[in-house]
């Protein structure tokens, strides 16, 4: 049903675009809808509200391009197998370019989010002037879960784009992005100049508030229903983005008030690590998550496909028949080796020294009998292993049979930590085999998210204690431990040391459980820009295969499009671009 629904919803879209005025489209098609006999009730607002959800995974946000093709090569989540992409390398290198391929494909499926919700709210305005009390409710969920999405959109736009986020108070008078409060349907107003950083959070907050109070007390029980936003996902969302503005006392209301009232809890350890590959979805823990499913009929990259491409990017290489590395999938992207070493991991390397073809027949047996006592023992963090498939020790299935991890395809340097991702893959067989469209929810928001931006707004109003805990709540779960309870895996200070060894984590334990308990989901980015860390983890991270990171100060905003640019002579770019 859900499917129809986004088919109908793209079909009432172009619609909706063939009907505005000549002037902005030149071309009579006597065949569209026009405005004024769509929408006129309901059921056409449903089928919008579709659309409006379906664009969070088209091909520039998260049926591909969200992660791999931006936020992974920012903070350095990933390094590159494939090298046949200068533009990927440079994203990887933090040298991005206004005319990157991605870029030019995130920027435009964002601001479709943000049309697809303006065109929404105008028809709900048109649609409830008719409507009987019984379809004014309804309209009513409608609205707010159009103010949450446009909120999303904006989230997504001001933080890769805007000039800067606010830090010490500082920033809010920077270029923002445009604001678009209204649909475009005269190319005019299309032409619109970028407000500042202040002017969007406002503008995001604006509409999660209103979310909040439309939201207020709707549970949503029905399958089909499961995916969409209720008042604790907006309200998570809204402390959040407290949090990223620097407003503590409303971050410390608001993210105390999910915590005590929407009776979310952390999974157990054992159900957290595997809700990631589509099982225990819609948990205790889920405050907003991405529906997806495996699609057979269109594949993932577009929001006419109900699956995600990003499990194609980032798919695991096996052992084949003759003992060496087969890719799942396109297999573009892998951990970088970095990232192994700051979980703990300090195992040596799986192949025998002076190895020159990575064999699984080179593999020193030592090393996994250490591996699997150092995931046992937990003298590594857990989650690493929850985020990421060890070679040689891990296995996946492939087309029905137990395959072994491998070192990661096409990686010459066989002395590097080459290992797959686990987080958004398919356990239970390749990619290909699910045509390319994975149905593994993401996770957007959960409760983990919530502890430790409340662990932190509590330490920025002076109660280190009760921030101590809280990240404390989130560690004892990555050790199986109950989560309540004092116990000796728990942080004596908030200067303790961590598993990581490095200057930026090494002891921080809020830093280090922001990057540990998210890693692989798309978070870490923002940490980075609003701590503004991106010169140090450059330093930590030092170079992808492509060759040496290269930090400036502007790399905190990526370069506006060009097409933008031409398109909008009121566009200014960010500096350094």
């Amino acid at each position: 049903m859900m499917k129809i629904c986004i088919k109908l919803s793209l079909l009432v879209m172009l619609g909706l675009v063939a009907a505005c005025k000549q002037s902005f489209v030149d071309v009579e098609n006597p065949t569209a809808i026009a405005t004024s006999a769509y929408p006129t009730k309901v059921s056409d607002l449903e089928q919008l509200l579709a659309g409006a959800y379906a664009t969070q995974h088209a091909a520039g946000t998260f049926g591909r391009a969200m992660g791999p093709y931006s936020t992974y090569l920012w903070d350095h989540t990933c390094d590159l197998s494939w090298q046949g992409s200068p533009n990927w390398i440079q994203m990887a290198q933090n040298n991005a370019l206004p005319s990157d391929n991605f870029l030019l494909q995130i920027w435009p499926d964002l601001w479709r989010g943000v049309q697809r919700c303006n065109t929404l709210l105008a028809g709900v305005e048109k649609v409830n002037q008719n409507a009987t009390e019984a379809d004014k409710a309804a309209i009513s969920l409608i609205k707010g879960q159009a103010l949450f999405l446009r909120a999303w959109y904006y989230f997504y736009l001001t933080t890769f784009w805007g000039e800067s986020f606010i830090v010490d108070g500082k920033g809010g008078d920077m270029m923002g992005v445009p604001i678009q409060e209204t649909v475009a349907n005269d190319l005019s107003k299309t032409q619109v100049s970028r407000s500042t950083v202040r002017q969007c959070w406002d503008f995001i907050i604006n509409d999660l508030k209103q979310a909040e109070t439309l939201l207020k007390g709707q549970k949503w029980t029905a399958v089909t229903d499961r995916h969409k936003v209720d008042e604790w996902g907006v309200k998570g969302f809204l402390g959040k983005t407290y949090v990223f503005t620097e407003d503590w006392n409303n971050a410390k209301t608001t993210l105390g008030n999910v915590i005590t009232e929407s009776g979310k809890s952390l999974v157990p350890f054992d159900v957290y690590k595997t809700m990631f590959n589509g099982q225990n979805e819609f948990n205790s823990e889920s405050l907003f998550e991405l529906n997806l499913n495996v699609d057979m009929s269109f594949a993932g990259a577009t929001d006419l496909s109900m699956g995600s491409m990003m499990g194609t990017l980032i798919s695991p290489s096996y052992v084949g028949a003759n003992g060496t590395p087969i890719a799942s999938a396109w297999s573009n992207v892998f951990p970088h080796a970095k990232n192994i070493t700051r979980f703990g991991f300090d195992e040596g390397h799986y192949f025998k020294p002076g190895t020159t073809s990575p064999n699984i027949s080179n593999v020193d047996q030592s090393y996994i009998t250490k591996s699997i006592a150092a995931r046992n023992n937990k003298t590594v963090d857990p989650r690493l292993w929850v985020a990421c498939l060890q070679p040689y020790v891990d296995s996946m299935v492939v087309s029905g049979t137990k395959r072994p991890i491998s070192h990661y395809l096409d990686i010459n340097e066989l002395d590097m930590e080459a290992w797959s991702f686990r987080k958004y893959i398919n356990l239970n067989g390749t990619e290909l085999e699910i045509n390319r469209a994975n149905g593994s929810n993401i996770l957007w928001l959960r409760l983990a998210d919530i502890y430790l931006l409340y662990a932190e707004t509590l330490a920025r109003t002076g109660d280190n204690a009760g921030a101590l805990e809280y990240i404390n709540r989130v560690k004892r779960r990555a050790y199986s431990l109950p989560v309540d309870k004092p116990s000796a895996m728990d942080y004596k200070s908030l200067t303790d040391a961590t598993k990581a060894s490095d200057d930026v984590l090494k002891n921080d334990p809020l830093k280090y459980e922001r990057w540990a308990e998210f890693f692989g989901e798309f978070n870490w980015w923002f940490d980075v820009c609003r701590w503004k860390i991106g010169d140090k983890e450059a330093a930590y991270y030092q170079k992808v295969r492509g060759g040496p990171i290269q930090w400036n100060a502007t790399d905190y905003a990526q370069p506006i499009p060009v097409t933008e640019m031409t398109s909008n002579v009121n566009m200014r770019q960010n500096p350094g671009y």
